[in-house]
């Protein structure tokens, strides 16, 4: 291989950051796709629930978020591609890494109030709880 590897770097920040709770899911070496899964924490409060993933080595814009039924899931995927072509050499290298991470949702909240933020490979995604109905006594006639 030409160079030093695209990836290393990010690798190097995986293992420190993560320790073996990054694990690799799916590792193919022919196709160099590696799927591993984010550390992440929850925590419920009063009036939303707040979670976090660590993504170390990723920009915002590879980060796809989305807050379903029950269940807050991220999605990361980074691909890279090198190209060097010299006067008897070609080489083309093409990466892709991934993350996924689904967790569910301890309380009943409002999707379309979520707010996130990025920074220093920390996501955090506060969203606020749905109001629990109080019980209304019901006359019977």
């Amino acid at each position: 291989m030409i160079g030093s590897n695209i990836f290393d770097e990010f690798e190097k920040e995986m293992e420190i950051g993560c320790g073996s709770s990054c694990l690799a899911l799916v590792k193919q070496p022919e196709l160099e796709i590696v799927s591993r899964i984010p550390v992440a924490r929850m925590q419920e409060t009063e009036g939303s629930v707040i979670s976090t993933f660590e993504l170390p080595g990723v920009s915002k814009e590879d980060i796809q978020l989305n807050v379903e039924e029950g269940r807050i899931e991220v999605k990361v995927e980074k691909k890279a591609e090198k190209e060097i072509e010299e006067k008897d050499k070609y080489f083309h290298e093409m990466r892709s890494r991934s993350f996924y991470g689904a967790l569910p949702l301890p309380a009943e909240v409002i999707a379309e109030n979520a707010d996130a933020s990025y920074k220093d490979g920390i996501l955090r995604v506060e969203i606020p709880k749905a109001k629990k109905q109080e019980k209304k006594k019901i006359e019977i006639k």
